[in-house]
């Protein structure tokens, strides 16, 4: 294969991927090889054949045109499919239409097909698999509001958690979607935002929830106080909450991280007066 077919073969699962969107993805996915193949053929050969033309513009516009066609069909195909299709909300499992409950997590599963979620319901217009908004009159989707409250809803389960193992600490409150509470170790858990790409949203929330648990009593305590290791004292138990490293995994999903332990000098440590220096003459006094 060569670097020109590789490259259109690229081309063409990016426009595939891109047309059917991930939820249905897998369900369409050998044929969208089979047609993804015998477009990169029939593109190479095009371009193979158009090498020699002097007009490498036009060259270049009947490319661009193959691989619009190639969307366009590839996109069609994922609606017609996901007219017998539904996606289970938890597991995001494509099934048969057919069906009431996952048959992999055993969620009740919505009513509407994949296709019938992406018709409008302000002008009627049967959109695409994977669009949010009418491409007729922009109004959001069934497919969409279901995403948003499906998600809204695995988010307010992990704040039921917060209750359970994190209840010493602030609720978060900052914004992000996506939430996940983890115990990496016995009483040391990890709490996960994401931010979807906007580091900076992520920072300023990472900031917000520091404001918020100085506000709640929590404090920088030890013999190197600083911002990103607050600590609160209940009852004899140093609550330690660690923003420090809560970039190192991903930019625009901050970990943070809770733990049960003093600081380094503990947690009511007071840096020591400095010694006085003393001279020779003080020894006669």
């Amino acid at each position: 294969m060569g670097f020109l077919e590789r490259a259109i073969r690229r081309g063409v699962s990016n426009a595939v991927e891109k047309a059917v969107g991930n939820a249905v993805q897998k369900k369409v996915e050998p044929k969208a090889t089979e047609l993804a193949n015998k477009a990169a053929d029939a593109i190479d050969n095009a371009a193979q054949n158009a090498s020699n033309n002097i007009n490498q513009a036009q060259n270049t516009s009947g490319l661009n045109g193959a691989f619009a066609n190639l969307e366009r069909s590839m996109q069609n195909y994922a609606t017609e499919a996901a007219k017998n299709m539904k996606v289970c909300p938890n597991c995001n499992k494509p099934t048969t239409a057919d069906k009431k409950f996952c048959p992999d997590c055993g969620t009740q599963l919505p009513e509407q097909t994949v296709a019938q979620s992406t018709v409008c319901t302000e002008c009627g217009k049967q959109n695409t698999v994977g669009t949010k908004f009418c491409s007729d009159c922009g109004a959001k989707l069934p497919a969409a509001i279901a995403e948003e409250q499906a998600q809204a809803d695995r988010n307010a389960a992990v704040m039921a958690e917060w209750d359970q193992y994190l209840s010493h600490y602030p609720k978060w409150s900052c914004g992000g979607s996506e939430f996940n509470i983890e115990e990496y170790d016995p009483g040391c858990f990890e709490f996960r935002a994401n931010f979807n790409g906007n580091h900076q949203a992520a920072c300023r929330a990472v900031d917000e929830y520091r404001q918020i648990l100085l506000q709640n009593g929590f404090r920088q305590a030890g013999e190197y106080p600083c911002i990103e290791h607050l600590y609160k004292m209940e009852n004899g138990v140093c609550y330690h909450v660690d923003t420090g490293m809560c970039f190192e995994a991903s930019p625009d999903s901050p970990s943070i991280s809770f733990t049960i332990g003093e600081p380094r000098g503990g947690f009511n440590y007071v840096k020591p007066e400095p010694k006085k220096k003393t001279s020779f003459l003080d020894l006669f006094k």
